[in-house]
Formats: structure tokens, C-alpha cells, sequence
């Protein structure tokens, strides 16, 4: 073995392997970062002969070992020293967001609620810093405008919500670290054509800075249902939107000369968003749809056959968000695909108060979904930790620990009453952690180098639903 082999394969071994081989955890004391401390490394053992022993009592005992055998190794030694953070990815997902109550003027500073203006810093305060993915992803269910003259489209209904934000909340948004939004959802067209030209205005001033992408309205049906391409440590995801139109209102529909929103519900319309995205070259593809009976905590037939069967299973896509219902649904695993069937409300000041509504709908979820990118270069999720939250109606923040691990407990009861699938999609079950949060974990992500190894290890399925809780939980999430 040449000098130069040997010197890569050492700091590769140095880098890779575990603490279990006594001569490398005296050599990884005090050198490695406190990042990579983990409490346990695996070695991978496909890379070494099936005859080879170990420990060795020197690393020099070992290269020459295994430079004995005249075997290759399978890990490029070029990857040696690099920060194994580089190839992981984070997409933080959150569910509908807009400071605005029904009708209510909009103002620079704040928004109105509960007869106070609350400063648009407070609205975030208590959920900021879970901001912190590489990818943050919200659903924008407001016009964006800072004018209050502009007339309310009734919709149709004797009663109609409608919202409109000041940009400048949309802006804070941004500042928080949200760089990817959905426009597609019911109150798009609150205020008409005029209000969806608003949005497209602002919103497009905000990519000139921090924001990345927006999807699912425009300026015609082309514009719409464009996939964007949102870059993350030299990766590509591809992300589109498509969202309900009040009653299905042909003028809320974009058309080919037409201003509105790819409209779900139209079979024609989910057709091009799902076929235009699956075909957008990336690494990895992202597709938001706002839908679902509000207030029904169990995902509907329309869900399993489009999300699951159409987006999931026949178009490849890997991960699907839903919203609207304004409570949380449960979660699901189809092959390498991973599908949100509701994730409740974010952060809306037009909504209800969700605190004793019950264990199944007294929450809003938001997740962080964990990449890794392969030698092909793609990316595949490995983790997804699932954080519940309260007060969405004013001031979100995440729930105490032991309330937020109940509701775990609740989502997975959720995912239990997912139909089956010959496929073998089925619904995932998080395990509680100390900290309030569910984990659930890829085979082999204890595996993984770097954070998501870190966060994986140790890792089993979760227990069944405490005794304390059953009753409640069934009762809570019947419909």
C-alpha cells in the first residue's frame, strides 16, 4: 500500500469508525467536534473482509492488515475530513399562517386581536427559534396587501371569511427564516382578482431577498402550476402548490389567460401540478396541498387515492404537506415518500382558540423532515421529528413536554386508523422523546454520519397508547 493510501485510509479510520475499537477513541479525545461526540459510531463492516479481526493494537496494526488483503476500500477516501453535515438537509414544514382576522384592516406594525395590537415579533416569539431548517415551508392563507380599500369577494356565502395581511408580517415571516411558501388555499381570492395581483406584488419583492420560492397562483394557469426549484446545499428541490377554491368558483381558477390558482377538486388541475412537478429535474420533490374537511381529524378516501396512490406511489414525489382541516391528521410512509395529511394551523390570527377542543384537536403540528443526499446525488429522508403546538390562534409556541407527548400519542392513534395498502404504505408512528417531540427513524439512519445518526441513535418503535390516555384519544379522534 502506498504512503499516500495509508495516510487517507488513517484519516478515514479516524473520521469513521467507533469508539468501541479502543485505539480510536484514544486518538478522537479532544480532536473531533463537539458535534460528532456521539455515544456510539458504527463501523461499516462491508467495507472489511469477512476474515478480518478487530481490535487492531495500533492503527498502523490495522492499515497493514487490511493492505494485506489487497482489498479496496468501498468509501471513497476523498470524502476523508469532510463535514458529513454538508450532505444533510432539513425541511422545517408548518401549517396555515396570516395576521389578519375576518375583514379586519390591515396596519405597518402589527395585528389587531382581542381589542390590542400585537407587534409582529410577539406573534413569533415563542416559535422562532424552531425556524431553523434548511428548507422552512409555511402555507401563506391570506392576501398579501397593504391597502384597505380593496373590495371582499363574498364568495358565495352569506358569511364569508376574509383575510388580508400587511406585508410587512409576511416580511417578518422571512426574517424568521420561512423561505418557502404555498399561495394556494380558499382565501387566495378574498379580495378578488385586484388581491391576488397584491400578493403576487409583494410576495415577489420578498424573493428578491431571503425568500426562495413561491407556488400555486398566477398571473394565467402556466404561472400557477409551475414547480420552483429551491436550492439547498447544492441540491435542487423541486416544489409546486395546488390548493381548494371556495364552492370550486370558476373565476378563482386560473386559466390560460387568466390570473387565479391551480385549483384542486379539478381533476384536470391536479393532473398538471403532480405531472409538471414529478417531471421538474431535482433531487428531491416537495408538493403542498391545502385541503380537507374542517374540523375531521381522519384522512378522506379523496387523500388516499391522490396523495397516496397519484403523488406518492404513481409519481414518485417524496414528500406531500397538507393543510386546511385546522386540525392535525395523521402522518404516513409510502415506500420512500412521506405524506402529511393535515398539519392543522401555524400561526392565524382569523382562527379559533383550539385549547379544549380535545387531545386529537387541541394542537397544530409542525415537523422537521431530515435529507441526506446518496452518491447519486439525490436526496432521501432519513428522520422526521413531528413537534405539536398551541395557541396558533395569537402567539404559537410549542407545547409542554408531557401534554406535547400525548398528543404524539394521539397522532399515532390517527396513523393506526390509516386503510391499509398492498403497496405497503402505512401509517408512521412517532416515538416521544423527553423533550415534548416525536421521532421516527429510516432502517439504518443510526447509521447515518452527522446529525441524523446523532438523532437516530438508540432509536426503537414506539410504545402502545398509555391506559391513561385510550379512552380519551378514541373519543377525541372519532371523526
Amino acid at each position: 500500500m502506498s504512503n499516500t493510501i495509508a495516510t487517507a485510509l488513517r484519516a478515514l479510520l479516524i473520521v469513521t469508525f467507533a469508539p468501541s475499537i479502543a485505539w480510536a477513541d484514544d486518538l478522537l479525545v479532544d480532536q473531533r467536534p463537539a458535534a460528532w461526540a456521539f455515544p456510539t459510531w458504527t463501523v461499516q463492516a462491508q467495507a472489511f473482509p469477512a476474515d478480518w479481526q478487530a481490535p487492531a493494537n495500533t492503527i498502523e496494526d490495522l492499515i497493514s492488515r487490511y493492505a494485506a488483503t489487497g482489498a479496496e476500500p468501498t468509501t471513497d477516501v476523498s470524502d476523508a475530513g469532510r463535514d458529513p453535515e454538508n450532505d444533510v438537509v432539513t425541511i422545517v414544514i408548518t401549517g396555515d399562517t396570516g395576521f389578519s382576522r375576518n375583514h379586519s384592516k390591515v396596519h405597518p406594525n402589527g395585528v389587531q386581536k382581542y381589542g390590542k395590537r400585537q407587534p409582529w415579533r410577539q406573534a413569533m416569539a415563542g416559535i422562532a427559534g424552531e425556524i431553523n431548517g434548511d428548507i422552512n415551508f409555511t402555507n401563506i392563507e391570506t392576501v398579501v396587501t397593504d391597502r384597505n380599500n380593496l373590495k371582499r369577494d363574498t364568495k358565495g356565502q352569506r358569511g364569508p371569511f376574509n383575510f388580508r395581511s400587511h406585508p410587512n408580517g409576511i416580511q417578518h415571516l422571512v426574517d424568521r427564516g420561512f423561505n418557502v411558501f404555498s399561495l394556494a388555499n380558499n382565501h387566495s381570492m378574498d379580495y378578488g382578482r385586484p388581491g391576488l395581483k397584491e400578493t403576487l406584488r409583494h410576495v415577489a419583492k420578498l424573493k428578491q431577498g431571503k425568500l426562495k420560492a413561491y407556488a400555486g397562483i398566477g398571473m394565467n394557469r402556466d404561472e400557477a402550476s409551475e414547480p420552483q426549484i429551491v436550492n439547498a446545499k447544492g441540491s435542487k428541490v423541486a416544489f409546486a402548490a395546488i390548493g381548494i377554491v371556495t364552492n370550486n368558483l370558476p373565476r378563482h381558477r386560473a386559466g390560460e389567460k387568466k390570473p387565479g390558482q391551480i385549483a384542486y377538486r379539478f381533476d384536470s388541475d391536479f393532473e398538471l401540478s403532480t405531472k409538471r412537478l414529478a417531471e421538474t429535474p431535482g433531487d428531491y420533490h416537495m408538493l403542498s396541498i391545502h385541503y380537507g374537511v374542517e374540523g375531521r381529524v381522519r384522512a378522506d378516501a379523496r387523500q388516499i387515492k391522490e396523495w397516496r396512490r397519484v403523488a406518492a406511489q404513481q409519481k414518485g414525489i417524496d414528500l406531500i404537506v397538507g393543510h386546511h382541516a385546522h386540525v392535525v391528521r395523521a402522518v404516513e410512509r409510502a415506500g420512500d415518500s412521506v405524506i402529511f395529511y393535515g398539519l392543522g394551523n401555524f400561526l392565524h390570527h382569523g382562527t379559533a382558540n383550539m385549547g379544549g377542543k380535545g387531545i386529537c384537536k387541541d394542537f397544530g403540528l409542525m415537523a422537521r423532515v431530515h435529507l441526506l443526499r446518496g452518491k447519486d446525488g439525490k436526496l432521501r429522508t432519513r428522520a422526521v421529528e413531528a413537534i405539536p403546538v398551541t395557541k396558533m390562534h395569537i402567539r404559537t409556541e410549542r407545547l409542554p413536554p408531557n401534554r406535547s407527548r400525548d398528543r404524539i400519542h394521539a397522532l399515532n392513534y390517527l396513523a393506526s386508523l390509516l386503510p391499509s395498502d398492498s403497496n405497503g404504505a402505512t401509517g408512521i408512528r412517532f416515538t416521544p422523546q423527553k423533550n415534548g417531540t416525536g421521532l421516527y427513524c429510516f432502517e439504518g439512519a443510526a447509521n447515518d454520519a452527522g446529525s441524523i445518526g446523532a438523532l437516530c441513535h438508540g432509536w426503537k418503535a414506539p410504545p402502545a397508547v398509555p391506559a391513561r390516555l385510550r379512552g380519551q384519544i378514541s373519543r377525541s379522534c372519532a371523526r
